[in-house]
């Protein structure tokens, strides 16, 4: 018999987040080895393993950035504009390169990586490709990095089944965008909201701002708790004034 209070699904919903969650961890817990290469994506939880080629090259990013500034009749003054984010290139074989054997399946790894790479179809607008962290024995493995590019090379194909792929991917460094407010002019451009019974701060995201979507509504919300001066978890009460950017903060 059932004991009151208990919800049998929920439980059992429960439980299989917590194992799903478990089998997540063991697979992006698999250490590299020798010139492997592994790429994680914790956001859509794939991951894609691969041999590393003839090697890897990076460009760009930590130097430099200095620029000529003219100046009528004088000696040129130099600006620093800031430098461009670090750029990885991989040249990767997937499936059965000589450690594996031959008759190795890399569809799943070329579809995966192939997904890396794109926005999915028919996701909000808004939404973009995974970031992905790399493990193995490449540089800034701390970075987080997104795909600009992939070419594909010659595939090895045994009785209908790709079994070998080559491929050159090209990450970029991703740089979190820092959102700086202007105080005075920010001042001039807010108007305030009256909350109702029941709003919370994800209405006022989605009627104020014009934001959909859960991604697009998070955002909203940790904009108007920095516009407002407040901190995660804050609830403004029924009759509260909240300040939102006009034109909806785009």
């Amino acid at each position: 018999m059932q004991r009151k209070g208990l919800d049998l699904g929920a439980w059992k919903r429960a439980l299989a987040r917590v194992q799903r969650d478990e089998r997540w961890h063991d697979r992006r817990s698999v250490r590299p080895l020798g010139r492997e290469i592994i790429l994680v994506s914790d956001e859509t939880r794939r991951i894609v393993r691969a041999h590393l080629d003839d090697g890897y090259s990076m460009s760009e990013g930590g130097y430099g950035g200095w620029e000529d500034e003219e100046r009528p009749g004088q000696v040129s003054a130099t600006v620093f504009r800031g430098t461009q984010s670090q750029r990885l290139t991989l040249r990767l074989i997937l499936g059965g390169w000589p450690v594996q054997p031959p008759w190795a399946n890399c569809d799943r790894d070329m579809r995966t990586l192939d997904a890396f790479g794109r926005k999915p179809v028919g996701a909000p607008r808004g939404m973009r490709p995974p970031l992905l962290k790399i493990k193995g024995k490449v540089p800034a493995q701390q970075a987080r990095w997104f795909v600009e590019d992939i070419q594909w090379g010659d595939v090895d194909v045994v009785r209908g089944v790709r079994v070998r792929a080559f491929a050159t991917v090209v990450l970029r460094e991703y740089v979190k965008v820092e959102l700086v407010t202007i105080r005075s002019r920010a001042r001039a451009r807010t108007k305030l909201h009256e909350m109702r019974k029941g709003q919370t701060l994800a209405d006022v995201a989605r009627i104020r701002l014009g934001k959909k979507g859960n991604r697009e509504v998070t955002e909203g919300v940790r904009q108007l708790l920095r516009l407002n001066g407040r901190h995660r978890g804050w609830k403004p009460r029924t009759g509260d004034k909240v300040k939102y950017p006009v034109g909806g903060g785009r």
